[in-house]
């Protein structure tokens, strides 16, 4: 973190500007960019913002932290922002009064962002506007297991494949995340090993930045890109939680589509990977003990995010009988007050004949029940949104 200079200093490919008063804020923002290496930060306090751009060298992007707005009442500011020309602007402030929020309006400020802020939309907001590379936002898609077994990483690995099979571009920006530390079943299910160690990674998590990830990473060739480690003492870890966020945050910025295979573990990460995901599948079974688990996980996840319309329900296993199921779909809709719940067919011969072949069930039999439930509600849930 530097003191803003005239110099771009060659070490780093982008420069961003960020002006705040906030020391914790300065150094929160600053260290979660650098780590991404491709980025300088240089700070310096909101005031100096104020005194206008230099002749010759201005930065990719500048975060401007207005804190209650009150600088935004300075006779200079308009003249300070003009000076920048069209250099993105991204605001940064607390809830701003109407008035003061149209003075953000009239310096023409590109993005604006609430305090506390949210690393992922800070992310979001640095690479849309970075060199006016208006870039796709990422986009996180979650599947999260209300039971053991009730398969949730058959069906991230099945929605990774769905998404890198439209085109070779999409495959290149798709990622699946496995937080499965314990088993690393994603990996696993492919017979793709991570032998790298992550000793010294882990217990320093400043080391892991974007050239470090390409070393890291599997791929399947063709496909998408996979992380995937055994890791079981992680989540107990004192730096468990900043690598794993970390790891996030690097993937949210590499790839476009990033799916998210996460257990139903109290681990540091899981409500910030929940809140910050744009979709959310809860997988579960038509028994009762893990439709209680489902509608628990249901309800705690509508109030993390305030909201249930990012949230798809799927009844996995579902055995199509014309007599004899224990749960139509009215019961269910009753039990979790939602509608349009998704089912997929209970295919165990499939499924044994893609872990003996590690291969994923559309490769086996694209024809077969399961897979086409499975594309109905990909092309429902992820391509439409």
């Amino acid at each position: 973190m530097n003191a803003i200079s005239q110099k771009v200093l060659p070490t780093r490919r982008k420069r961003i500007a960020l002006y705040s008063s906030d020391p914790q804020f300065r150094r929160e923002v600053a260290t979660r960019l650098e780590s991404l290496a491709i980025y300088d930060v240089q700070v310096a306090d909101a005031a100096s913002f104020l005194q206008g751009a230099s002749s010759d060298a201005k930065p990719s992007v500048i975060i401007f932290d207005v804190g209650d707005g009150e600088i935004l009442l300075e006779p200079a500011v308009s003249a300070a922002r003009s000076s920048w020309s069209t250099v993105p602007l991204i605001a940064v402030s607390a809830e701003l009064a109407p008035e003061r929020m149209r003075n953000l309006v009239r310096i023409n400020a590109s993005d604006w962002l609430r305090k506390p802020l949210d690393g992922k939309d800070l992310l979001n907001a640095v690479t849309y506007h970075d060199s006016g590379s208006h870039a796709s936002r990422s986009r996180v898609v979650t599947f999260i297991a209300a039971s053991g077994g009730a398969g949730a990483t058959t069906l991230a690995l099945s929605a990774a494949k769905h998404l890198a099979d439209k085109s070779p571009q999409h495959a290149a920006s798709t990622c699946l995340v496995d937080l499965d530390f314990q088993s690393a079943n994603c990996g696993g299910y492919l017979n793709l090993f991570n032998h790298f160690d992550l000793e010294s990674i882990v217990g320093q998590p400043d080391r892991l930045d974007v050239e470090l990830m390409d070393v890291i990473k599997l791929t399947r060739d063709p496909g998408f890109t996979i992380y995937s480690f055994e890791r079981p003492a992680l989540p107990f870890e004192s730096t468990g939680r900043e690598f794993v966020l970390k790891l996030l945050d690097l993937i949210a910025y590499r790839f476009e589509n990033v799916v998210v295979d996460l257990p139903n573990l109290e681990t540091p990460w899981h409500d910030s990977v929940l809140s910050t995901s744009d979709e959310i599948f809860i997988v579960f079974e038509l028994n009762v003990a893990s439709l209680r688990q489902a509608k628990k996980l249901y309800t705690r996840i509508r109030e993390l995010k305030g909201n249930s319309s990012s949230v798809t329900l799927i009844a996995n296993k579902h055995k199509r009988k014309l007599f004899g199921n224990h749960f139509s779909g009215s019961e269910l809709e009753k039990i979790f007050t939602a509608k349009h719940i998704k089912s997929v067919s209970f295919d165990p011969d499939l499924m044994s004949d893609c872990l003996n072949r590690a291969m994923l069930p559309d490769e086996i039999d694209r024809r077969a029940r399961f897979n086409r439930d499975l594309k109905v509600v990909f092309e429902d849930r992820i391509d439409a949104s």
